[in-house]
């Protein structure tokens, strides 16, 4: 059995009107999901019966991480948030870059504002029936975030036609990344990186990535980086599409 409580169980009641003897599907946010019929609503909570299992229905065998500066349209910002998990990164952290213009200081972001960022990855793993809660870091400061070494692969996007930064374009790219099994991603906010940050970036094994002539926002950076990602490595794995138990 299981038991729907608190803003789920609101959810599920008064907003998506379930009632007795319905089924829906219930996840762990580890990657199980469970068919389930409703038996009995209470004043506060609602059982369940678990009829069946299910493993990772649709997630990628590899795990892609976006770090996306922290933008000055909240509205922006949670925009990326809500469609990279839909798409299906794995982690996401928000970075505090030199031209983030909200904050230069990781203790200036409330707690509060993390809450929220969460409440919006987990409303969008249940709109995309997503199996596994993306993990939401702390805030942290670029010269940090460039120091993470567990990814196989770490790419810094970014328009600048310096030729000091080698850059080349993902369509190029991207055949690059097979076989791998861990990829980084990161993305400017509303100025883009600076050559600093790049060359800093470079010095700590990223490659400098362009998606094309076009300079795009942040957010749409982001989600077509990761898109286009995801999508190749779906096309590298073969039954991706099939629930694993």
């Amino acid at each position: 059995m299981a038991l729907v409580n608190g803003e789920e169980f609101h959810h599920l009641v008064r907003v998506s009107r379930k009632r007795v003897g319905e089924l829906i599907y219930l996840f762990d946010g580890t990657g199980k999901i469970y068919t389930a019929r409703i038996v009995k609503i209470g004043g506060d909570s609602a059982e369940c019966e678990i009829i069946e299992e299910n493993f990772m229905r649709g997630e990628l065998d590899v795990e892609i991480a976006v770090g996306q500066a922290i933008l000055k349209s909240h509205e922006r910002f949670e925009f990326a948030l809500e469609k990279l998990t839909e798409i299906g990164v794995r982690q996401i952290i928000p970075i505090l870059t030199e031209r983030v213009i909200v904050s230069k200081n990781p203790k200036d972001i409330s707690p509060n504002k993390i809450e929220r960022w969460r409440k919006i990855i987990l409303s969008a793993c249940k709109q995309s029936n997503r199996a596994i809660i993306p993990e939401l870091f702390e805030p942290i400061k670029f010269d940090e975030f460039v120091s993470l070494e567990k990814y196989e692969k770490k790419i810094i996007f970014h328009e600048s036609e310096v030729e000091n930064f080698n850059r080349i374009f993902l369509h190029d790219y991207i055949k690059s990344l097979r076989n791998v099994k861990s990829v980084l991603l990161a993305i400017g906010p509303e100025g883009g990186f600076s050559d600093g940050e790049v060359e800093k970036a470079i010095e700590f094994g990223f490659d400098v990535v362009s998606l094309g002539c076009r300079r795009l926002r942040s957010e749409t950076a982001s989600v077509v980086s990761a898109g286009v990602i995801a999508q190749f490595f779906i096309s590298e794995t073969k039954d991706s599409q099939v629930w694993k138990k």
